[in-house]
């Protein structure tokens, strides 16, 4: 690559950084090539082409919004149940400081990123070649190599009814599914051998499971401050992404939402909430850029994101739990909350589109949505009321779901530590 080439690169990367985060920003990733090219660069190379002893009882955790979902309650679970004793067990995390409350012995927190860019750190590569386990949950392409007698584990982040874009290529030994349905989609969406896909579930289960006080304290404040009885937990797959290539436009609306089309909509559906006491919480997707409800004043409507669940010290699938109904659309967190057993809604005003965008992993998708099919406000509030008045119709459609997306077990994380003959 010329030089001409390399310089165009790194302005070109430079151009899209300060467009979608700020100019600060921009210049942070630039400094941070430059030391990586001084500094980093050649430390990698040798690690790589020399690397260090490996070591069979590591285990690395990484997770894409840092010490979060099925990474984090397979650790937590490690710990509470003394694994750590024997196995030491390392974070890649953007600030191992935010996590010094959580040291224990065993366990090490590991600044993978230069600080304010996106580029690895050598230190991550050392102890990405050294572990004799890797835990993680969107892809880890960017290590490059493997070792013999290393384990590189993708528990993942959902099985859903999105088919998969951009061609999208991820790295693993072995990546979890929740049942055996999605042995044969997701052997099509990685183009692996089935052998890799293993229907055991995710650890993150347990905690959507057993739920915790702190949530429940947390349900009945939101509750308390709306004057509400029922919490409806809603939360949409993206559209509009913080990574362009990620966008799915599939919606044209005041709100970027679906169903939601106008201010007028909004504050109809607010004050409906607010009459039946019913409080209805929008967990925002990761991807998706923030919702902005202008200067709307809103009581029943509210607006959740990672950073106030990280607030309360609760991890996202714990507050799943408390939630009575849920209503989603084409996110898999719908077919997680089939374990619960409870009344869910879809919001399917976008179908037809979203069918030509990106499409889907089953040939009728519509028959693994075991609930209210909403396409309008009035079949949303209708939803909203079955759940207030306790009529639930789709029973029996979510168990024939349920016996083909999941494989029922108590404890997820245990069987995932079998599977691997991790013991004590």
């Amino acid at each position: 690559m010329s030089i001409v080439t390399k310089i165009k690169n790194v302005t070109g990367k430079f151009n899209k950084i300060r467009k979608e985060q700020g100019t600060r920003a921009a210049f942070d990733e630039v400094w941070a090539l430059s030391t990586y090219v001084i500094y980093d660069r050649w430390k990698i190379h040798r690690l790589k082409k020399f690397p260090p002893a490996l070591h069979p009882n590591r285990m690395l955790f990484e997770t894409n919004d840092d010490f979060t979902d099925n990474g984090r309650a397979l650790f937590d679970y490690l710990v509470e149940n003394g694994y750590n004793q024997k196995y030491e067990l390392v974070w890649l995390v953007h600030d191992p400081k935010k996590y010094e409350k959580y040291q224990a012995p065993n366990v090490k927190f590991v600044q993978s990123f230069k600080k304010g860019s996106t580029i690895r750190r050598a230190i991550a590569y050392r102890y990405a070649l050294t572990s004799g386990y890797i835990f993680y949950t969107q892809a880890f392409n960017w290590i490059g190599m493997s070792r013999k007698n290393q384990l590189f584990i993708d528990l993942w982040h959902g099985c859903g009814y999105k088919a998969n874009k951009n061609n999208r290529k991820v790295f693993f030994d072995y990546c979890l599914v929740p049942g055996d349905v999605f042995i044969e989609t997701k052997k099509e969406f990685f183009a692996c051998s089935s052998k890799k896909i293993l229907p055991l579930g995710y650890p993150r289960y347990d905690l959507m499971l057993k739920g915790s006080v702190g949530a429940d304290r947390f349900k009945e404040r939101l509750l308390k401050d709306s004057g509400s009885d029922k919490l409806v937990l809603w939360m949409p797959t993206y559209r509009h992404a913080t990574s362009e290539r990620l966008n799915e436009e599939t919606l044209n609306n005041e709100f970027n939402i679906p169903i939601i089309d106008d201010r007028e909509k909004l504050l109809d559906l607010n004050k409906f909430c607010k009459e039946n006491h019913i409080l209805v919480v929008i967990k925002r997707h990761y991807l998706q850029i923030p919702y902005d409800f202008g200067e709307n004043v809103l009581t029943n409507i509210v607006y959740l994101e990672n950073s106030d669940l990280e607030k309360e010290g609760l991890q996202l699938y714990e507050f799943i739990h408390c939630a009575d109904a849920l209503v989603s659309d084409y996110s898999s967190v719908a077919i997680d909350y089939l374990l619960l057993d409870r009344p869910l809604g879809f919001t399917l005003d976008d179908y037809k589109e979203y069918t030509q965008s990106r499409g889907w992993v089953f040939e009728d998708p519509l028959e693994y949505m075991p609930g209210e099919h909403i396409y309008d406000v009035k079949q949303f509030e209708q939803f909203l009321l079955d759940v207030k008045d306790g009529r639930d119709e789709y029973a029996a459609k979510r168990k024939a779901v349920r016996e083909k997306t999941h494989n029922v077990c108590d404890n997820y994380c245990q069987r995932v530590l079998d599977y691997f003959h991790i013991t004590k």
